[in-house]
């Protein structure tokens, strides 16, 4: 079927190829320029993008190879098909309402997908536009198509985030309840709903003052800003009236653009009612003690009683008499301070609990007043046998006996509760760390394919359009005697925009970008690869590319810095291991090393050494540095989360303690050596050739 697109060849042989319609300009004899036509017609026929033309009844009237390649057809079955018949059913009708509204007067852009030869359905993206004759009329349509399957599948893969994101959300056991910084709630989960008995429709857009009967949300969000996540306790108000005791733990977060508070809300009403309980129990004790005192017969048994009450708590249970000495302390008790009773008994209480007052533990007299924390429940620092400070809940009560007071002291050890704190703390940044490189990566990479491939276009055109600047300046020479005055305008034209320069440099430079932006999209999937959702897969990997893509992303810095790199691999060819880990792994112990030379503050100059060993059934891994090195004060904490060194704003502290966790989840473990004004070596031990699997 013939095409407006169809021109001859250099050897006057059209053989179903073609180029642009309009694409020949009239030479000054009229005829077509055909060194031009051939060039758009290789633009078209042999370039990458896939590209049609249609008639008027929709049918295919010329496609080039990467269209033929994109729906598995050969050419000669394609043409003369209708487009309504290649694309999948229910984007039919779309395909024509696009084709209308070009008639109707502008080009269209559509999403749909075409049916291949094998019967597979295949997204693509066509932008199209009418192909007119001379005097204007609509004589059929032209599109270019886009393959995107990529597009889609990570535009799946964020819904599929959210989702489980959601289902995480819902599925927690306490309330959680997200409002802005004036109190209105933007978001609730199933909990809270069934805590509160609103609808979370109700909750949403309520203000949160109507819940918590205190106003206290506006402090628990100044704390919040000011010292980070904190807990307190509250009485929230249910729909139905009923007043209930919680215990709110608040942080601010992102939430769509604007700080909003994540309140995570427990009901505690067992745990007040068991406190109650407990200080009653102890009144209880003090009493009957008392009574039975008074009751010689009944003092055996009424001791026994006691001492069985006492040891068989699990709670550390310390009385202390009027001036603050311990007269009971239970097994429990024993097993949390590390004292026997014999050791503990007639000592002061402040060698338990150096200090009352909360979040310090200065020394045994430094602010210790047991009526400042009396009938209250309240968090410390205790002091173990080996002169360790931990983390106490305390409820202390008083009972008064023969005219004396008595404190009772149930204490409880928090630093496996701590720690689980600390944990979740943990995962929540790591999670909003994957989502945000995530999205990064995703801006970027589209905005960042249409320069690419703008920039590949230019070069290919910038050559053509150089050989006929050229051919056009010798042309000029050739016809100065004939039209002085326009070869002269021309001349003063190439001397006012320096046209040597531009003809030895304009393609040097379009390729010296294109690099660039390559460069960029190689960033751009490094950091894809680091925030993957997907399970981690083991692979034997080449160690040369894991440590290349480790320093992608600080290149242009230790160049900037004068920082000198040296790699040596010592032979060691491919390691076994998740290789998107060892990169990101790879990438924070060179970005410490590089921080650690600017921070010595030699203004420029500097050494990273990056080594590999075989060791048999171990590779080793080294990254050394001559910056200022580690103070010895700091070794024992440097993989703790969010603990740095470094000036805020400079680090989050979670750099190593990933790293620690990603390699001791491949089973090997990582060691650091530093001298202070000497430098630091980190090392890592990676298991080699055995069948594994690696934790989460």
């Amino acid at each position: 079927m013939a095409s407006t697109f169809d021109a001859p060849d250099r050897d006057g042989d059209a053989g179903g190829r073609t180029a642009p319609a309009g694409a020949a300009r009239p030479d000054a004899g009229g005829e077509p320029d055909e060194a031009l036509l051939r060039l758009h017609h290789r633009m078209l026929a042999d370039g990458p993008q896939a590209f049609g033309t249609i008639d008027m009844d929709r049918r295919l009237d010329y496609v080039n190879d990467a269209f033929c390649e994109l729906l598995g057809y050969p050419r000669e079955e394609l043409l003369g098909m209708s487009v309504v018949d290649l694309t999948a059913p229910e984007f039919r009708d779309a395909t024509l309402e696009s084709h209308e509204k070009i008639l109707a007067g502008g080009r269209a852009s559509i999403v749909k997908r075409y049916r291949t030869k094998d019967g597979r359905d295949v997204p693509v993206e066509l932008l199209i536009d009418a192909t007119r004759d001379e005097e204007g009329r609509v004589v059929g349509f032209f599109a270019f198509v886009t393959e995107i399957s990529q597009r889609i599948q990570a535009e799946e893969a964020a819904a599929a985030s959210e989702r489980r994101v959601r289902a995480m959300f819902e599925g927690m056991h306490d309330a959680v309840l997200v409002h802005d910084e004036t109190g209105r709630i933007l978001d609730a989960n199933r909990a809270a709903s069934e805590l509160l008995g609103y609808g979370v429709d109700e909750l949403v857009g309520m203000d949160a003052g109507r819940i918590d009967d205190a106003g206290g949300f506006r402090g628990r969000l100044d704390r919040a800003r000011s010292a980070g996540p904190s807990s307190s306790e509250a009485t929230f108000r249910c729909k139905s009236g009923r007043a209930i005791p919680v215990e709110v733990t608040t942080s601010t977060i992102d939430f769509d653009g604007q700080t909003a508070v994540l309140a995570t809300v427990r009901d505690v009403t067992e745990r007040v009612a068991l406190e109650r309980t407990r200080r009653r129990f102890a009144e209880v004790q003090m009493l009957s003690a008392k009574a039975l005192e008074e009751k010689n017969r009944e003092l055996s048994r009424s001791e026994e009683r006691y001492r069985r009450l006492t040891e068989g708590s699990l709670d550390a249970i310390v009385v202390a008499d009027g001036a603050g000495r311990v007269i009971l302390f239970n097994p429990a008790a024993e097993a949390v301070f590390g004292y026997k009773s014999a050791e503990a008994v007639g000592q002061p209480f402040s060698m338990l609990v150096p200090t009352t007052a909360p979040g310090s533990a200065e020394g045994p007299s430094e602010g210790f007043d047991l009526a400042e924390i009396l009938n209250k429940t309240v968090e410390l620092s205790g002091r173990r046998r080996d002169g360790t400070s931990f983390p106490v809940e305390i409820s202390l009560s008083s009972v008064e006996t023969e005219g004396r007071v008595e404190y009772v002291a149930s204490i409880r050890d928090q630093a496996e509760r701590q720690r689980m704190r600390a944990m979740l703390a943990h995962t929540d940044k790591l999670a909003s760390i994957g989502l945000l490189s995530a999205g990064v990566a995703h801006e970027i990479n589209n905005p960042l394919s249409y320069v690419g491939n703008n920039l590949a276009v230019l070069r290919r055109d910038v050559k053509g359009l150089l050989q006929m600047l050229i051919e056009g300046e010798r042309a000029c020479e050739a016809v100065a005697d004939l039209r002085p005055a326009e070869v002269a305008r021309l001349r003063e034209i190439s001397e006012e925009i320096d046209w040597p320069y531009i003809r030895e440099n304009l393609e040097p430079m379009i390729d010296r970008t294109l690099e660039g932006v390559r460069r960029v999209a190689n960033i751009v999937q490094k950091m894809r690869g680091l925030a993957r959702t997907s399970r981690p897969r083991w692979e034997r990997a080449s160690i040369v590319e894991l440590i290349d893509s480790a320093l992608e992303m600080t290149r242009n810095r230790m160049r900037r810095d004068g920082i000198e790199m040296v790699v040596d691999t010592g032979g060691v060819e491919r390691i076994d291991c998740v290789p998107s880990d060892i990169s990101q792994v790879l990438l924070n112990l060179v970005i410490n090393a590089l921080q650690a030379i600017e921070a010595a503050g030699r203004g420029e100059g500097g050494r990273i050494e990056i080594g590999a060993r075989d060791l048999g059934d171990w590779v080793e891994i080294s990254v050394a540095d001559d910056g200022d090195g580690i103070a010895p004060g700091d070794m024992n904490r440097l993989f703790d989360p969010f603990f740095t060194t470094k000036p805020v704003g400079e680090g989050t502290g979670l750099g190593l303690a990933i790293s620690h966790g990603i390699i001791t989840g491949h089973g090997g473990r990582i060691e650091v050596d530093s001298e202070p004004g000497r430098g630091t070596r980190f090392r890592i031990l990676l298991p080699q050739a055995r069948d594994r699997a690696p934790t989460a």
